[in-house]
């Protein structure tokens, strides 16, 4: 039986007179892929931030593992994010004074862990994201599709069961692209853990396993791509 782990219920958001969500629901299970796409404006991103507990809603909940944390106050919901969600961004917002290693590291140091500690796991995420022998190098030093893969490790070594992505090659060539969606899809939905994937890009979206489509704040399609959950045999190496 598939384990639902977030759900959102007629969620409402306005910016002014813009009403950026107008009662969307949406019920993601455990282990798949969903590609959130809609022109600019449709409230793509406003439903990952309100899904991660980034924003809270005018109206409406959400719900992770089955325990409400759209009421949850703003220290909840921030232990939340860095013990349960990772998050993967267009441009990596990676720190360019810190190694590949210490990026990593950082999510880790956080939550309380030590840095000698933090950079073991650290290590082994890059290495199964095929980068082992860059842990040293600084962000500057990496390729663009490098520095992705580096922000997904980041996102994914606290342990994390959701992985948010906001346009995650929309910064990449086409070939790069390709190659960081299956190192995205193949550590996360296909491994098991959960992603969403805000894009606009359909080839992106068609290598999910489900597309929800926005249009003026609602939910105007959702639609079953028939593409496995691993999306890839492997990470590649070379991006």
């Amino acid at each position: 039986m598939t384990n639902l782990i977030l759900h959102a219920d007629r969620l409402t958001k306005q910016y002014g007179a813009t009403r950026a969500l107008d009662g969307v629901s949406l019920t993601l299970a455990e282990g798949t892929a969903t590609a959130i796409m809609g022109a600019s404006g449709s409230g793509k991103t406003t439903l990952l931030h309100m899904l991660a507990g980034i924003l809270t809603p005018d109206a409406g909940s959400v719900g992770f593992a089955g325990h409400p944390i759209s009421a949850l106050s703003d220290g909840e919901r921030s232990k939340l994010r860095r013990e349960q969600f990772g998050f993967v961004f267009q441009q990596g917002l990676l720190i360019p004074e810190l190694t590949a290693g210490e990026n990593v590291a950082l999510a880790l140091m956080l939550n309380g862990m030590s840095k000698r500690d933090a950079l073991v796991p650290a290590g082994q995420w890059l290495a199964a994201l095929g980068l082992a022998g860059l842990e040293e190098r600084r962000i500057g030093q990496l390729s663009g599709g490098q520095a992705q893969r580096v922000a997904i490790a980041r996102a994914q070594v606290t342990g994390a069961r959701v992985i948010f992505a906001d346009e995650p090659t929309g910064a990449l060539d086409s070939t790069t692209s390709q190659d960081v969606m299956n190192a995205l899809l193949h550590t996360t939905s296909g491994s098991g853990r959960t992603l969403v994937v805000v894009t606009h890009d359909p080839q992106v979206a068609a290598r999910c396993q489900r597309i929800v489509t926005l249009a003026d704040g609602r939910i105007v399609a959702d639609t079953a791509t028939g593409f496995p959950a691993s999306g890839a045999a492997g990470t590649g190496a070379q991006s």
